[in-house]
C-alpha cells in the first residue's frame, strides 16, 4: 500500500485489526499455537528418546520456549503427552447448552463435536496421533493420566447436559449417563479410525453416534449405520465390523 492509498473500509463483521476484540481472538490463536508447538515438541522427542529421558528443559528447547513458558501451559511432562479431552469438552460446554432446546442431549454433543471439527488436527496429522496413543498405551503412568482427563471430560460435559435439562448431575443420573454414552462412542470411534485409516475420524464419530441414535443401547444394535461402509449387516441382520 502507497502512502497516500486509503485503506478500504473494514467489514461490520470484521473488528478493526487494533480493537480489544482482534486482539483477544490473536492472543488465544498465539496460545493455540504455543500450546501445539510444545505438545508436538513433547511427542516427538519421546518417541525418539524415550520417556524416562524426556526433560521439561528438551521439550522447552525443540519447542523454541523456555522452560517457564512449558509450566504456563503444562504442569507435568506428562501433560504434554496425553490427548487433552477434558480442555475440548471446555470448548464445548456453551456450545452443548446454547443448542436448540427441541434436541436432544445425546445429539445435541453430537451436533456440537462434529459442527466444531474438534478432532481436525488428529485428523491432519494421523501419523502423530498414532504415535502418541502407541505411547500412552506403552507407559502406565500416561495411560492413567489419559484416564483422568477422559472421566473429567465426561464430567464437564455431564455439567453441560444438566444444565439443559435443568437438573442437578449430582442428584439426576441421566446426565452423567448421558455424558458417559457419548465419550464412549468418541473412544471407539477414535480407536476404529486408528486402526483403519481410509476414513475421516468425523465420518467414524458421525456413525458411532448414528448407532446411539438409532437404537442400538434398545433394540440389541440391529442394522447399520448408512455413512459407515466398514460396518456389515451378518445374515441375523446384526451389525458387524
Amino acid at each position: 500500500m502507497t502512502a497516500d492509498a486509503t485503506p478500504s473500509p473494514t467489514p461490520a463483521s470484521t473488528p478493526p485489526s487494533d480493537s480489544p476484540q482482534s486482539d483477544t481472538g490473536l492472543r488465544a490463536r498465539k496460545k493455540n499455537d504455543t500450546r501445539r508447538a510444545i505438545r508436538t515438541a513433547a511427542l516427538d522427542l519421546a518417541v525418539e528418546v524415550g520417556l524416562d529421558a524426556l526433560t521439561v528443559d528438551g521439550i522447552a528447547a525443540r519447542a523454541q520456549v523456555s522452560p517457564r513458558t512449558f509450566f504456563n501451559y503444562f504442569a507435568h511432562k506428562e501433560d504434554a503427552l496425553v490427548m487433552d479431552s477434558a480442555a475440548g469438552a471446555r470448548t464445548l460446554q456453551p456450545l452443548i447448552v446454547d443448542r436448540p432446546a427441541e434436541e436432544s442431549p445425546l445429539h445435541a454433543i453430537r451436533a456440537v463435536i462434529t459442527e466444531t471439527d474438534l478432532f481436525s488436527v488428529m485428523n491432519s496429522d494421523r501419523e502423530r496421533t498414532l504415535a502418541r496413543q502407541r505411547l500412552v498405551a506403552q507407559h502406565p503412568v500416561l495411560l492413567a493420566r489419559q484416564l483422568s482427563l477422559n472421566a473429567r471430560m465426561e464430567n464437564l460435559l455431564a455439567e453441560s447436559v444438566g444444565t439443559r435439562m435443568g437438573v442437578d448431575p449430582a442428584k439426576d443420573p441421566r446426565p452423567a449417563l448421558i455424558a458417559g454414552v457419548a465419550g464412549a462412542a468418541m473412544r471407539v470411534a477414535i480407536n476404529r479410525w486408528a486402526a483403519d485409516g481410509t476414513t475421516l475420524l468425523s465420518d467414524r464419530i458421525s456413525a458411532a453416534f448414528d448407532l446411539l441414535e438409532n437404537g442400538l443401547l434398545t433394540d440389541g444394535g440391529l442394522g447399520a449405520p448408512a455413512n459407515d461402509p466398514t460396518v456389515t449387516t451378518g445374515e441375523d441382520g446384526a451389525a458387524r465390523g
